[in-house]
């Protein structure tokens, strides 16, 4: 193969550079690793069958090293150290392969005109740098995430293999690249990006055909079958800082868990989406079932109950209750949170820490975005999860808040005035919706006091979903270190209703309060109104968008005194041009109104 490196021109990136396309992500270089290949797989799914996702740490024979040594990675290939990797006594390597997928379709020289409609799927992971796709709901919406490939490797240097659809038919596509650093040769200055195949009219093309199959049969331990299509990357070197190649599959079987959790599941016809597997040298590593995880099991049983809302079904049967409830801007249903309470593993995993987060995802891909922490149950042995979709139309909007690692909602890098209010506003109530989920449990207890038997069964009780308990209420539970037992008073909103104001443009919105625990002659409430904007929350009553109604039909906007277990509406009137905010406190005895 025909070493080409990039010499520096008007425009191109340094080698180092493209490497820090990625920014500085919320997760860790294995778990990136996994999301970036797992969502570039999905994205390229053929849809007949399950996606196939291998990841196999392998140890390269010393027929494979010599044929990489000698037919690959020829050349001096300045700047990266391949040479002294391959002459290690192990050379090791990732091979991350996908099957059920198109392959690498497309042109394979970026400098031409592409024809209308035509996939640039090579192009786009081979050459360039930050090309965005065409479908913003996919997983991965940016070409920054291929550099992760190029992070992993310590010398930077990756082969790939892939097999797609032609106008003559399937072809077998070869090229490798690295990413080294910036060096001279013969006068000039080259970028430290290189690339291995043939050269064509001056510019690096992969070997195409059956030198391209022969030579993949090499170096790959997965070979494709008749007509079958796919990509398989090949890193040399991985670097993932365990100590040693079975600690590198554990990591990454972990990473899958944890990040790739909804694609183990089956789907609505019973069937996997994925077919996801880690190897170490050929050899299944066992992957948990999430649904029976002690930890994961929650947020699989909210997936479910979301799935099957945003589908118009019925969720299925849970063992534990699951809550789903919108997430809405004005009238606007921006997605739909599922949460759920449910006990502690005890004995689990060493280090495993209960669930206290809210997993987003998107809509149509399902793959983890990130998880959001909130407050844990100040109940021992019970832990809380919750897991968000938007809906189907708000996905594009959700895809383009991401930053390349897709690893955060961001609505400040949105351009849009709407789009933007409708990620910060979705992302602020369902964490405003979780609190309130988890705040009846929050109970207040000494230090050396300990859960009763007959409170694990009220707490159990209240969790069961469609069961009654029958352990005493959670007012006349035992308490052990004596005394009273008394609980905080604390505010929760009921589901709003909508009206038609007298004001054209504007809408009357009715939020029943709800106060729990406190003292028995009721505590008194102030609900706040106002503009919500990116930066928080602009109070403002009777202006030209925003007007507070008051309780109970009333124009009393005062503190009202509401007893617990009880409701009473407030209403108030906007525009439907802002978001609102509204936020409730409750009053001391020397409180003003």
């Amino acid at each position: 193969m025909d070493w080409f490196p990039q010499r520096f021109e008007p425009g191109a990136i340094q080698g180092a550079g493209a490497k820090k396309l990625l920014g500085t992500p919320h997760v860790s270089t294995e778990e990136l690793l996994v999301r970036e290949t797992a969502q570039n797989s999905w994205d390229a799914r053929t849809g007949d069958r399950p996606v196939e996702f291998i990841l196999n740490i392998r140890e390269l024979t010393s027929e494979t090293v010599q044929t990489l040594a000698r037919s690959v990675f020829t050349g001096p290939a300045s700047g990266t150290q391949i040479r002294r990797a391959l002459s290690d006594n192990e050379v090791w390597a990732v091979e991350i392969s996908d099957r059920g997928t198109v392959g690498l379709g497309g042109p394979v020289r970026n400098d031409r005109a592409i024809p209308e409609h035509s996939v640039t799927h090579f192009i786009d992971l081979i050459f360039n740098i930050g090309a965005t796709k065409g479908d913003p709901t996919s997983g991965g919406t940016y070409g920054f995430g291929k550099s992760i490939a190029y992070m992993v490797s310590k010398v930077g240097a990756i082969v790939v293999w892939s097999r797609c659809a032609t106008d003559r038919g399937p072809e077998d596509r070869l090229i490798a690249s690295a990413i080294g650093d910036v060096f001279e040769l013969d006068g000039y200055r080259y970028t430290g990006r290189h690339w291995w195949g043939r050269t064509v009219e001056g510019r690096p093309e992969p070997i195409v055909g059956p030198a391209a199959r022969d030579l993949g049969r090499e170096l790959f331990a997965k070979p494709f079958g008749d007509d079958e299509l796919g990509t398989s990357i090949l890193i040399l070197a991985p670097e993932f800082g365990a100590p040693g190649p079975e600690d590198d599959a554990d990591v990454l079987t972990e990473a899958v868990l944890w990040n790739l959790w909804p694609k183990l599941l089956p789907d609505a016809t019973g069937m996997h989406p994925m077919d996801i597997r880690v190897q170490l040298n050929g050899v299944d590593y066992p992957i948990p079932d999430p649904s029976s995880h002690p930890v994961l099991s929650g947020p699989v049983s909210c997936l479910s109950a979301v799935r099957a809302v945003q589908s118009g079904a019925t969720p299925p049967p849970s063992l534990f209750a699951v809550d789903v409830v919108e997430i809405k801007r004005y009238n606007e249903v921006l997605g739909h949170l599922a949460l759920t309470k449910y006990p502690s593993a005890s004995g689990g995993p060493s280090g495993q820490m209960p669930s206290r987060a809210i997993t987003l995802m998107r809509n149509g891909a399902e793959l983890v975005v990130r998880r959001i922490e909130r407050a844990p149950l100040a109940e021992p042995g019970f832990q809380w999860a919750g897991v968000f979709k938007p809906v189907a139309t708000l996905d594009p909007t959700f895809a383009s808040s991401e930053p390349p690692a897709h690893d955060d909602w961001s609505p400040a890098s949105l351009h849009d005035k709407i789009q933007r209010s409708q990620v910060k506003l979705a992302v602020q109530k369902i964490q405003e919706a979780a609190d309130r989920f988890i705040e009846p449990y929050m109970v207040t207890r000494p230090a050396e006091s300990s859960t009763s038997a007959a409170g694990v069964g009220d707490m159990l009780a209240g969790l069961m979903a469609g069961s009654a308990g029958s352990a005493p209420s959670r007012a006349a539970a035992p308490r052990t270190g004596g005394g009273n037992r008394s609980t905080k008073a604390a505010v929760r909103l009921g589901d709003p209703s909508w009206s038609d104001s007298p004001v054209p443009g504007w809408t009357r919105t009715t939020v029943p309060v709800h106060v729990v625990g406190g003292p028995p002659a009721g505590s008194r409430v102030k609900v706040e109104i106002g503009i919500g904007t990116d930066g928080g929350t602009e109070r403002a009553s009777g202006n030209e968008f925003l007007r507070s109604g008051g309780w109970n039909g009333s124009g009393d906007t005062s503190a009202a005194l509401i007893a617990p277990g009880t409701a009473v509406d407030f209403w108030f009137e906007s525009s439907d041009d802002i978001a609102v905010d509204v936020t409730t406190r409750i009053l001391n005895e020397e409180d003003d109104e």
